[in-house]
């Protein structure tokens, strides 16, 4: 059966590539993740774009021009790309990637993604989705294993601008399913991450983590609740936290309460363990927007893209720029591209019809201030 599928994909791709080549503004992209030869590397990432059958045309609009705008040299999706009624057969799975990957392919960028909890959750599995993804030119995702849990975890290295043979930074796509990356996937990490070091004269490669669930340890940034309260507190890895975070260590907005899973496949210490991953990006809670360091690796918590489901909050709504440099391979650097910015340029065609009041967002962020104030002042009283 997976080989009748590949058959297919193949000869899909074959015409695709023909529709697609008369679009393609730029040249079709290298096999090899390159950096620039200023030394910089650009990566934009999407996450939660939730394209369903119905048209987005605002979305759309967003995603070409926020292309237009970052020129970026990778474009990644990060999980729930397609969404609801895009996901009841492979007809409609292809028509909503279609949706979402035309400005990307019509640019001529190369893009990787990852699949979050909603992109499987119709009549289409898992590889069948890969298919259709890889049948798109530019599509730099590959089945590193076939047998691994999930689809689609691999590993895309990032090579020297001089030296197209020597590997600088890497960048790891683990697909967490619906919750979290399994252990087979996580032994998988550890084997290749070896290997990494050991090509590169055993030194570690700096790394970045693309998945769309957060791992559950982002709770630890989160007060303990002295009993359970109903909706507004949660048991996670068997304490019970609220869902108002400690502002003191979280860099950035927190609007939502994280939804990572209820058990723990020991990513996170896998991670630490290896000590290559600088930071690991994650998607799903639409409307968050920090950075929360633990254990030597930045928890990266970007916020949605879709204007169909995205909780109304057009303040958040957007894409996220990460800057790589070959002069600096252990950092990073962060920018949020939102709506509400590319909306207001000149030339911008998105249309303002989501634009709404920012009032009640600033309020809710103001009162998490106020809880963790009045939290400080009782642990400093006893």
């Amino acid at each position: 059966m997976k080989h009748a599928k590949k058959i297919l994909a193949a000869a899909l791709s074959a015409c695709l590539l023909l529709g697609w080549a008369g679009l393609s503004a730029q040249a079709a992209p290298a096999d090899k993740l390159q950096y620039r030869a200023d030394g910089s590397f650009q990566i934009l990432v999407f996450t939660d774009t939730h394209q369903t059958a119905a048209e987005q045309p605002q979305m759309i609009a967003f995603l070409g021009e926020a292309l237009d705008h970052v020129k970026p040299d990778l474009v990644v999706f990060l999980g729930d790309n397609a969404y609801q009624t895009a996901c009841e057969s492979v007809e409609t799975e292809r028509t909503a990637i279609t949706k979402i990957l035309t400005p990307v392919v019509s640019r001529g960028y190369p893009f990787a993604f990852v699949f979050g909890n909603h992109d499987a959750e119709g009549n289409v599995d898992r590889d069948t989705l890969l298919e259709i993804y890889q049948s798109f030119p530019g599509c730099l995702i590959t089945d590193a294993d076939p047998a691994l849990s999930n689809a689609g975890t691999c590993n895309l290295p990032i090579y020297s601008a001089s030296d197209p043979n020597k590997v600088v930074q890497n960048l790891w796509f683990f697909d967490s399913g619906q919750g979290a990356v399994e252990r087979d996937q996580l032994a998988w990490y550890t084997r290749e991450s070896e290997a990494l070091q050991a090509a590169n004269g055993g030194a570690k490669v700096p790394s970045l983590v693309f998945q769309h669930i957060i791992l559950p340890e982002i709770y630890d940034y989160f007060y303990k609740a002295p009993f359970k309260m109903e909706g507004l507190t949660q048991t996670i890895l068997g304490v019970e936290r609220t869902s108002i975070p400690d502002l003191r260590k979280i860099d950035g907005y927190v609007m939502e309460k994280p939804c990572p899973p209820s058990h723990d496949t020991g990513e996170l210490a896998a991670l630490a363990d290896r000590g290559d991953v600088i930071a690991a990006v994650f998607g799903h809670d639409h409307v968050n927007n920090f950075v929360a360091p633990m254990r030597g690796i930045d928890l990266v918590q970007i916020p949605g893209t879709t204007f169909g489901g995205s909780y109304g909050t057009d303040v958040y709504r957007g894409a996220t720029v990460f800057t790589l440099r070959e002069n600096n391979p252990w950092s990073y650097e962060k920018e949020t591209v939102t709506y509400r910015q590319l909306v207001k340029l000149p030339d911008s065609q998105i249309g303002t019809a989501h634009m709404k009041n920012e009032g009640w967002t600033w309020f809710s962020y103001g009162f998490q201030w106020v809880i963790n104030g009045v939290i400080s002042l009782f642990r400093l009283r006893k």
